[in-house]
This record gives structure tokens, C-alpha cells and sequence, in this order.
């Protein structure tokens, strides 16, 4: 039986309930499993909430960035400067009254531009009681950053290495914690790179720049890590700079089972970080979500203005002071929810003032059940209103709960800085809509197709021959191959048709249809089907045809000429009776793809056709002839493989059912056309003006039309695609789209 029960007639009402449930219930359990790829959907709405509304940056906040950017590379020279710069550079902020400098930076080896390095390489030419003595007498460049570190209050750097490390970093601080055992829910890494003993027992703490370690858009940056085989909890740069500047001791960490924290006998997670009198919410794996401004250059102070004492006191004192590059040849830039490209130092800060100000993003813990459990209600209620309302009552049915989908989720982030997915369950619930809709109109359309297929069983003469030879073929089945398509259609049908009785109509069709059957036969084209007015037929199939593209071409031409001829007869019978000549002119869209052909139907009827995406381009091309106003269009496929003949490019288009776009050619004469030097112009003038107009210089376009009609006359393409181009550009110039890609969206079939 197959599915037929699901899709026979005395069952096909139940058909949309029974897949609108089915698409339900399996998007269900697949939220239940939650993937990672429902995990970067929801990351890209929260992206697209930042991006509509990021963070205000408050320009007051006592958090800055000293940037060695250009105009300090240019000062003092190529990075990495010498220690004694960097010395320089603390005394100034420490001076200043920085509250805590932190170094977005690791200084992992020893400073090879220190003098007393390059004197003991002196050893291989002089005595080394000398190099003794010249080394005792000039001071270690690492000795004088230190001492000016031990001077002030200064965090540095430390990273993570995937080799390992036999010391890790050193901490100054210690972990109190109350629930779970904060540790097992960090991120852990492998190993470490870290800064110099010498400047490391300097130092007033140590904190990790790395910041997302999972993503290449940083959107959660973790507070504490752990490491493998090392004891102990390492902090992120932000939040162990605030805890410097608070003069704090160490870190109180709440999790799962804390008094006051429900976790109905689960172990969910961390809770929130204190420090001092700064606490941050975080996520289970004790993360802070990027609450993101964007890059703002009121952060950034110029390390040579603050060398150069061009800096106000007010800008650095009192503040937490991060040191880190947005040079770009300094490769430190990262990605962010709001912007590309930005220095990573400035997520550090924006950390800090994340934690400064309090103010936080969040995805509350009841989240995953709030969005699952509004799923399974609404997604039942359009299960069960489907089959009982009518498509216009359903439709706004629809879009007020799709609309409370999509509303009720960013009121949470706009107002209350709250993350829910706006995604999935709105997603889910269209696609609910939208399949059990499509069902009944499907189920509609075929018992009308059933009728119309009583009379529309015809096969070409090599089908026939091939069924006399093996009458076994006469079964349902089919074959992948390569084809080339076309689809014809009259233009202005309904007022040619108005001018006959029903058996004048019928003897028109009759005229119009057995020539262009005849061009199609003689040049080996299968006829599939006939459509009222309109002829589907294709080649290479069911027998291979060489240069199927090229016999197809050649076809819709002599068809357009053939036509051009029965126009001249119908005048003169219309003139001799009386009424008024409509001319017939026709479309035809030819493409070449993949194709299932075969013998496709029921057990009962069936037919010889062809189906896949690049018949269903052929027809799309087909309906475009309106639109580009002129007679033949084929698709890239089919330009490939008939080269020889003139054809000219007319546009990028996304077609109905594509997401790709289709370059698209019209097909204006055969291999003798394309040789003359009419012609060529032609292509050349049509290149340059598709070259204006992708590049949204529409004014420019709009004024190269004219000789490209010049050129066209001078071909012999009788077409009116200019005059429509005119009028796109001249809507383009009036409302230019900002995120043109000279890709045009077809709005019709």
C-alpha cells in the first residue's frame, strides 16, 4: 500500500492534519536534543538584536584603552618595544593615577634588545672578565620593566597553549565558593604561555587575554579557567583587572545548589562571579555574554599621547587602564556580534565596563522550557485549527502567534536585556502553516490536473518506437541524464482566444501547434505534454541526442520565425473578415541540467516526463520572456554548450524556488548572426552596461542604454528589454537599495 492511506482521495482532508503533526513532533524532539546548529541559529538572532540595538557606551564609565596604534609604532618603533618603553609608559599611567594597567599582551621571553643580552654576546671577541664587568654595570631591560610594575598596579597577560606548559601561571588570589564545585564546569585547557617570573612577581595579578575559545565571533568570554594537571582557577583580564583595582583579595563563586539557587537536584552550572563589590551573572560554564557597543574610538587613548604627557589626568585617573594594539599589522583584531575587525583589547574593556556598570545580558534558566513549551501549545492549536478554518481565518491565525514569535523576544532583549529565540519556534510554526496549506492546495490542484490529464496523454514518435520494441518499459521508473528543456507559451492568450467560437479557438490551436510540433520532431525534441497553449518538450531523452543544447537552440529559433510567418497568413484572413489582427507572439525558455526522465503516473496512467530543478528553471525562464520583453531566454547551461550562437547576457536573476542566482542570456539569432560585427558590438555595449548597473551606477546605466539600442537595431534583436531596463533604472535611481548586489529578484513566475 505504501503511503496511500496517507494520501489517497477517500483519506486526503486528514493529509495536511497528519504532516502538520508529523513536522510538529519531530521539531520537538529535535529541540529536546537541542544540536550545535540550533545553538549557532539562536547566536545569529542574538547577534542580529546587538546588531539592531547594541549597548549605549557611556563615555563616563572609568574604563580606557592605551592604544599602541600607528602614530606610537611611528614614535618608538616596531613592536615589540623595548622593556624600558613599556617601563616608561607604566610610570606615566601610574603617575596619572591609573587605578590598574593591564596588558593585553604575554612577554614570554626575555627582552632581546636589553643591553646586558647583547653584551654577553661580546664573549666570542673579548675576555669575559670584561663582558662580566659591562654586564654588572648596565641594568637588564626586564629588571627595569619590573621595577616599574612593582611600582604600580599591574596585571599581566598570560595565554593558553595547546603544548602545555611545566609552570603555570601564578595567581594572586584565592577561590571561595558556595553550591557544586565550581571547577568542573569551566572551560579547561591544555596548557599556558605566560609572562617572565621576574615580572609575573611584580605584578599585582595575572589574567588570561584569551577571550572566546570557542567561536570566531566572540560572544561569550569565560571569567575563570581551569587548566589541565595545574590546581587552581585562572582569571580572564577583565574581571582580574577590577580586582586589582578594588584592591579584592579573591573570588567567591556561586553555582548550582548555592543557597537561594533552585536546581531541582541537577548540577546546571555556575551562577555568578563576585569580586569585591562587582558580582557577574554568567552562564553554566561561568561565561559573560558580550553585551556589545561596538567599536567606539572614545575608548582609546594613543600610548604616545600618554608618553608625550598630551593626555589629561582626567581621562587616566582613577580608571582601569587596558594596553593593547588596533594597528593592523599587529594582527589582534576579532569579531564581535556588532562589527568585524575590532582589536581584541577592546572586548577586554568592554568586559570591564560590562561589569563596571552592571549591566548585563542574559538567557534565564527557564528559557529552553519557555520556548519549547510555546512550540508544543501553539504548534498543537495550528495542528488542530488546519483542517477546520478557512485559509484566509488561518492565515491570520498564523501570523498572530508567528507575530507574538517574533515580538514578545526582542521586547525581552530590548527592554529587559533578556535572550529568547526568536528562531525556531516561529520558524517551526510557519513551516506548520505553510506545509499543511500547501498540502490542500496540492491536493486541490491534482484533482483538477486529473481532469485536464484525461485528454493530455500523447508521447513522441521515438517513445512509441522504443515501446514497440520493448513493451516492458511500459512501467513506472525513471533515469538520471542530462537534457536540455523548453517551455513555450503564447503571450496575451485570453484576448486572442475571445475573437473565435469554441471551434474557431480550436482550429487556431490546431494551426499554431502542428508547425511548431513539426520543428520540434525534425529536430529530435520529445514532445511532453501540451498545456492549453503552451508546449513543454525536451532533448536527449529518451534517446541520447548529440548537441541537445545547440538542436534545442536552433529550434526556438526557427520556431520565432515560423511564427513570424503564420502572422502574416492570420492578417490577411482577419483583414478578409472583418475584425481586427491580434499578433501572436510567444515566449520560450530553454535550459540545460540534471534530470530524472521516465514513465511517471500511477499504476493505472501514466506518461513519459521529465522532473528535477533544472526543468523547473526552464519554466521560470519561460515566464521571464514577459518581464526581459523579448522572445528567447536560456539559462548559463545552455549558453555553455551553444557557444556559437548569438546570445546576449541580460541580467543576474533569483527565480522563484532558487537561492542562487541564474545569469541569464537572450537568444537572438544562430552561429551566422553571431559572426557579424553588428553583433559584436552588441555583446560589447550590453557588458559595459550590466558593468554600470551592477555596480549601482545607475545614472551611468541609464545613459548607456541608448547606444545599446543603437547596437541592437544594427544586430537585428527586435526586443523591447531596453525600454524596460530604462524604467527598473530610473526606479533604482530614485530608491537605490543599500545592500544592492546586482542580483534582480523576480516577483512573478
Amino acid at each position: 500500500m505504501g503511503m496511500s492511506w496517507l494520501f489517497g482521495r477517500s483519506d486526503a482532508p486528514r493529509a495536511p492534519l497528519i504532516v502538520a503533526l508529523l513536522v510538529l513532533l519531530n521539531a520537538l524532539l529535535l529541540r529536546a536534543v537541542d544540536p550545535d546548529a540550533l545553538a549557532r541559529m539562536r547566536d545569529f538572532a542574538f547577534d542580529s538584536y546587538q546588531r539592531l540595538q547594541p549597548r549605549t557606551y557611556v563615555p563616563e564609565t572609568p574604563v580606557r584603552i592605551v592604544d599602541i596604534d600607528e602614530a606610537a609604532l611611528a614614535e618608538y618603533g616596531q613592536w615589540p618595544w623595548p622593556r624600558t618603553v613599556l617601563a616608561t609608559l607604566v610610570d606615566k599611567l601610574t603617575e596619572k593615577g591609573a587605578a590598574v594597567v593591564a596588558f593585553d599582551a604575554v612577554f614570554a621571553e626575555p627582552d632581546r634588545s636589553s643591553m646586558s643580552r647583547m653584551v654577553r654576546d661580546l664573549v666570542a671577541i673579548t675576555d669575559p672578565e670584561t663582558v662580566q664587568k659591562l654586564a654588572a654595570a648596565i641594568q637588564d631591560n626586564d629588571q627595569v620593566f619590573a621595577s616599574a610594575i612593582a611600582q604600580s598596579r599591574v596585571v599581566m597577560g598570560f595565554g593558553f597553549d595547546v603544548r602545555g606548559a611545566q609552570k603555570p601561571p601564578r595567581t594572586y588570589h584565592g577561590v571561595a565558593f558556595a553550591g557544586d564545585e565550581p571547577s568542573q564546569f569551566l572551560p579547561q585547557q591544555i596548557g599556558t604561555v605566560k609572562s617572565l617570573d621576574i615580572l609575573e612577581a611584580a605584578a599585582k595579578g595575572n589574567g588570561s587575554v584569551n577571550t572566546d575559545v570557542e567561536s570566531i565571533v566572540i560572544r561569550r568570554v569565560p571569567m575563570l579557567f581551569r587548566v589541565g594537571g595545574q590546581q587552581g582557577l585562572f582569571p580572564a583580564l577583565s574581571i582580574e583587572a577590577l580586582r586589582v583595582a578594588q584592591g579584592a583579595a579573591s573570588y567567591f563563586v556561586k553555582s548550582s545548589g548555592a543557597s537561594g539557587e533552585w536546581s531541582f537536584g541537577k548540577q546546571t552550572g555556575i551562577v555568578a562571579i563576585k569580586t569585591g563589590d562587582i558580582e557577574v551573572p554568567t552562564d553554566g560554564r561561568g561565561r559573560l555574554i558580550l553585551y556589545d557597543t561596538g567599536h567606539r574610538d572614545e575608548r582609546f587613548v594613543s600610548a604616545r599621547a600618554v608618553m608625550k604627557d598630551e593626555v589629561p589626568a582626567a581621562k587616566i585617573e582613577g580608571h582601569v587602564i587596558f594596553v593593547g594594539t588596533s594597528a593592523l599589522g599587529l594582527k589582534d583584531l576579532r569579531n564581535t556580534p556588532v562589527q568585524e575587525a575590532v582589536p581584541g583589547v577592546e572586548v577586554h574593556a568592554q568586559l570591564a565596563e560590562q561589569m563596571v556598570e552592571q549591566k548585563f545580558l542574559a538567557r534565564p534558566d527557564f528559557a529552553d522550557g519557555a520556548e519549547f513549551l510555546y512550540l508544543a501549545v501553539i504548534g498543537l492549536l495550528f495542528v488542530w485549527l488546519l483542517p477546520r478554518l478557512s485559509a484566509r481565518r488561518m492565515v491570520v491565525v498564523a501570523a498572530i502567534f508567528i507575530g507574538i514569535g517574533l515580538l514578545v523576544p526582542w521586547l525581552a532583549y530590548s527592554q529587559y536585556r533578556l535572550l529568547f529565540d526568536p528562531i525556531y519556534p516561529t520558524g517551526t510554526l510557519a513551516i506548520i502553516y505553510v506545509g499543511g496549506t500547501a498540502l490542500a492546495f496540492i491536493r486541490t490542484e491534482r484533482e483538477r490536473a486529473e481532469i485536464r490529464g484525461a485528454f493530455g496523454l500523447y508521447l513522441s514518435p521515438d517513445i512509441v518506437e522504443q515501446l514497440a520494441r520493448n513493451p516492458r518499459l511500459l512501467q513506472l521508473g525513471g533515469e538520471q541524464r542530462e537534457i536540455t528543456v523548453m517551455f513555450t507559451d503564447v503571450r496575451g492568450f485570453t484576448t486572442i482566444s475571445e475573437q473565435f467560437d469554441p471551434q474557431g479557438l480550436t482550429r487556431f490551436m490546431n494551426r499554431f501547434l502542428t508547425p511548431m510540433t513539426d520543428l520540434i520532431l525534425s529536430r529530435r525534441g520529445t514532445i511532453d505534454k501540451y498545456m492549453g497553449d503552451a508546449i513543454m518538450a525536451f532533448w536527449n531523452a529518451p534517446l541520447p541526442v548529440e548537441g541537445h543544447a545547440v538542436r534545442a537552440c536552433d529550434t526556438a529559433l526557427a520556431m520565432q520565425a515560423r511564427l513570424a510567418e503564420l502572422n502574416v497568413g492570420w492578417q490577411a484572413e482577419a483583414a478578409a473578415e472583418g475584425r481586427p489582427h491580434i499578433p501572436v507572439n510567444i515566449g520560450v525558455g530553454l535550459n540545460t541540467g540534471p534530470a530524472s526522465v521516465g514513465n511517471f503516473g500511477s499504476t493505472q496512467r501514466f506518461t513519459y516526463s521529465c522532473l528535477g530543478d533544472s526543468v523547473n528553471l526552464a519554466s521560470r525562464l519561460e515566464g521571464q520572456c514577459k518581464t526581459y520583453v523579448t522572445g528567447i531566454i536560456i539559462g548559463e547551461a545552455t549558453r555553455t554548450q551553444a557557444p556559437d550562437h548569438a546570445a546576449v547576457e541580460i541580467d543576474l536573476i533569483m527565480v522563484k524556488g532558487k537561492t542562487e542566482p541564474e545569469r541569464i542570456y537572450a537568444l537572438i539569432g544562430d552561429v551566422a548572426l553571431a559572426q557579424t560585427d553588428g553583433y559584436r558590438t552588441l555583446v560589447t555595449r550590453q557588458a559595459e552596461l550590466l558593468r554600470l548597473y551592477r555596480s549601482a551606477a545607475f545614472t551611468e546605466a541609464l545613459g548607456a542604454i541608448g547606444e545599446c539600442e543603437v547596437a541592437a537595431m544594427a544586430a537585428g534583436w527586435q526586443q523591447g528589454y531596453y525600454e524596460m531596463m530604462r524604467v527598473r533604472l530610473d526606479e533604482l535611481i530614485d530608491d537605490s537599495p543599500a545592500d544592492w548586489t546586482g542580483v534582480y529578484v523576480a516577483k512573478e513566475k
